[in-house]
């Protein structure tokens, strides 16, 4: 099974690949940090789940930069491109942020979720709110993927 985790931050991204690693080591887990190459690799490589970070910058200029600005519902839109693609992988967002975009077009983390279950039913499984240094994200992440998408469970 196929997971492709899209996160521009380093530190982020290699918490939630430790995880990954240690709880499903079964899964082959695919990286992107930006809107535009996680799109690209959603296409050549078709995962079956998506961990998706909401906040994204738009391009990768070489490995470990990204540029394009940052887009406060990249998440969203990588969404939007996946049901236009015809794809149907199960998205989980993960993100720090508990407010997106700027005021009067500012959504909570509550508010957006609302949205993504209503806009891509199909698609959108929820999402988890990570901390750094707060690990309760660790196991919302783990049980969120094994009652959304039972076949995970295999990967252990």
């Amino acid at each position: 099974m196929k997971l492709l985790l899209v996160e521009d931050d380093d530190n982020k991204r290699q918490q939630v690949l430790e995880l990954l690693r240690a709880t499903f080591p079964k899964l082959e887990v695919k990286v992107a940090s930006s809107l535009i190459s996680a799109l690209r690799k959603l296409k050549s490589e078709k995962p079956e789940i998506v961990l998706l970070d909401m906040t994204l910058p738009n391009y990768d200029l070489e490995e470990g930069a990204t540029a394009g600005g940052l887009h406060a519902f990249g998440g969203e839109e990588f969404l939007r491109q996946t049901k236009r693609f015809g794809l149907s992988p199960a998205v989980v967002v993960i993100t720090q942020f508990e407010t997106f975009g700027d005021p009067p077009n500012d959504k909570g983390l509550v508010q957006l979720d609302e949205e993504l279950r209503a806009t891509f039913p199909t698609l959108y499984k929820g999402a988890v709110y990570y901390h750094a240094s707060i690990y309760d994200w660790t196991s919302e992440l783990i049980e969120k993927l094994e009652t959304s998408i039972p076949e995970v469970s295999g990967c252990r």
